[in-house]
């Protein structure tokens, strides 16, 4: 028999680096599947519903100074028909002359379906519009109900 026996000296540290290494690339392969191949099929393919809501006319009041504004959200099964507010005075449109203007755009947005998160407005009534798209927020929340 002249088979020799062969000793193999590792050291500790290299033996924590081979098991880090190793353990490193686990992780790797792991990510790497997760990232193209597992996440593709997590993603629901049904598309976003429009939302529900009870049909019918919601009221929402907002206090400007020292007026109260109502504003009306008329809606059916699953679209805003129209939002308007009560009929203002005429200190509330003097103290505030884009309410109406901006009232109106983003009616007109909402009617034609644009998602409320989506509502586009002009940089001179952003104040204005965050006022309206809350109060807004707050009657289609109402509906939802």
């Amino acid at each position: 028999m002249g088979s020799k026996t062969r000793i193999i000296i590792l050291q500790m540290k290299e033996i924590i680096y081979t098991i880090v290494f190793v353990v490193l690339a686990l992780l790797m392969i792991f990510l790497f599947i997760y990232m193209f191949f597992l996440r593709d099929n997590a993603k629901s393919s049904e598309p976003a519903s429009a939302p529900t809501y009870t049909p019918g006319v919601y009221t929402t009041s907002i206090v400007l100074g020292d007026h109260p504004v109502s504003l009306q959200v008329s809606v059916d099964a699953d679209h805003i028909n129209s939002i308007t507010t009560a009929p203002l005075e005429e200190s509330v449109t003097a103290m505030y002359p884009l309410l109406e203007s901006c009232l109106e755009d983003i009616s007109a947005q909402l009617t034609a379906g644009v998602p409320i998160g989506e509502v586009t407005y002009d940089d001179s009534s952003q104040y204005t519009a965050s006022i309206l798209l809350n109060a807004i927020s707050a009657a289609l929340d109402k509906a939802s109900n």
